[in-house]
């Protein structure tokens, strides 16, 4: 989903066993779509010459309803309507990329949201293990840096964090939450109001760790976590750059016909990846594989997966029995690297790849844009939250380019035309403090992550996020 517009791919099988591949694209109404599957061929397969692929049919249309970010139900043609959940690796290895084990530090953004989903609170915690190497968070409760440590319990079935607090400075009395794939979802109770459920939302920002000099770091798009630094900086460093997962494209074949894809998952230390392609007669295919995922060396600020892809054959097709597929080809090895990306025209961290295919040089990745935002004021307008001038904003005027917010206390514009993702900003008013300005800038997120800005609606008024779990 980005925006109101949505995108699926399905990896299937045809009536004689084939693997195959359909899309679906449309426009969310609510919480459900209805969209006819598109069957394409004559596509590229690895290895070999740059082929435009075709759209071929369409076997009928799919409806996928939400329950929320996690579960819903999917109705394939011929088909009843059947439960389908996120696939999540619940594994519980200790480690610097495994919330579930923390290694480290891991800091959170936790925005608290009252009965009518509007912004309530909003607190900063560091999730860690305690000497019983059991989780905690420690929770920044204000601005001057008073902390109140939570005792949680984990429940690793659902992968959830149950904490409860006994601290008198917080208001907070419990947290439950999940993190999924860096987004918080949950809910919370306060301590003047305890029967009451109140929706949590929010993100997973960078965790980090120090070992034997070695600082370690698993990123969204921070460096570094505030109050984790050692004095001087460690003689080396290795990263874990996290990717936003979803569907990927080989920048080269952005042609404005069908092309190879990506579905990219990088859960924990694990990347699972699933190529839509087409095999050498052109028919449409799928390929799948997983690995483990990590740092490229210290100090490369690049991470990697390298595993081998298999091609299956003889699972269930649309309408058909219930079976299972066999894997029957390797098709050779991928290796995906992610890197913190210096390049002007994509700036993000999260978006720059390399792919290298059976048989084929690398070749640069993309993740895909489905919301067309040609203005500032695309980017911009929604809701928003600054953590650390504890702001909230609302952007909804525009004139000549500046963006400005519903209270007229802040105005943005974008000052650097050779660094789309920076805006610079404007806040009326005395600074802050003697030491600050009024004058600051920030950069844009990329589907909601990579931003010391949190977005808590977009311009269509779509709250962010993993919604109400169950």
């Amino acid at each position: 989903m980005q925006g109101s517009t949505f995108f699926m791919q399905v990896f299937g099988y045809e009536k004689n066993g084939d693997a195959t591949f359909y899309t679906a694209t449309g426009q969310l109404d609510g919480n459900s779509i209805t969209a006819p599957l598109v069957r394409y061929t004559g596509g590229r397969s690895f290895g070999s010459e740059a082929r435009d692929a075709l759209e071929d049919s369409s076997p009928g249309s799919v409806t996928v309803s939400f329950r929320n970010g996690l579960k819903g139900t999917v109705q394939f043609p011929g088909e009843a309507p059947v439960a389908m959940e996120r696939f999540a690796i619940k594994e519980l290895t200790p480690s610097l990329s495994n919330p579930l084990a923390q290694v480290g530090l891991r800091g959170l953004h936790l925005l608290i949201l009252d009965e009518n989903l509007q912004l309530k609170t909003y607190r900063w915690a560091m999730l860690q293990r305690n000497a019983q190497d059991l989780p905690e968070l420690v929770e920044r409760i204000d601005e001057k840096g008073v902390d109140s440590t939570v005792p949680c319990t984990l429940d690793a079935e659902h992968g959830e964090f149950l904490c409860q607090s006994t601290d008198s400075n917080s208001d907070i009395a419990s947290l439950r939450f999940q993190i999924v794939g860096g987004q918080i979802a949950g809910h919370a109770t306060m301590k003047n109001a305890p029967e009451l459920q109140l929706p949590l939302i929010g993100q997973s920002e960078t965790a980090i760790n120090h070992v034997n000099g070695e600082r370690q770091q698993q990123n969204y798009w921070e460096y570094s976590i505030p109050g984790a630094y050692t004095l001087g900086p460690p003689p080396t460093a290795t990263h874990q750059w996290m990717p936003v997962n979803g569907t990927w494209i080989v920048q080269d074949e952005l042609t404005g016909k069908p092309g190879r894809g990506l579905a990219l998952d990088v859960q924990n230390s694990t990347m699972v990846l699933q190529v839509f392609n087409y095999g050498a007669n052109g028919q449409p295919t799928f390929h799948m594989g997983s690995g483990s995922y990590g740092s490229t060396g210290v100090n490369t600020l690049a991470s990697r997966a390298e595993f081998a892809l298999s091609q299956y054959a003889g699972g269930r097709s649309l309408g058909g029995a219930a079976q299972s597929a066999q894997m029957v080809a390797n098709a050779g090895s991928v290796r995906i690297e992610l890197a913190l990306n210096r390049e002007q025209q994509t700036p993000h961290v999260s978006q720059k790849g390399t792919v290298t295919f059976p048989g084929e040089e690398p070749k640069a990745i993309v993740r895909m844009r489905l919301d067309s935002q040609t203005s500032l004021a695309d980017k911009l307008f929604g809701e928003w939250y600054w953590p650390i001038q504890r702001t909230h904003l609302v952007f909804n005027q525009e004139s000549n380019g500046v963006v400005i917010s519903s209270d007229g206390s802040v105005s943005c514009e974008q000052k650097y035309p050779a660094r789309p993702d920076f805006v610079s900003c404007t806040k009326a008013g005395p600074p802050p403090n003697e030491l600050s300005t009024n004058n600051f800038r920030f950069s844009l997120p990329l589907l909601n992550q990579g931003s010391n800005w949190i977005q808590i609606r977009d311009r269509f008024g779509n709250l962010q996020g993993l919604g109400n779990i169950d």
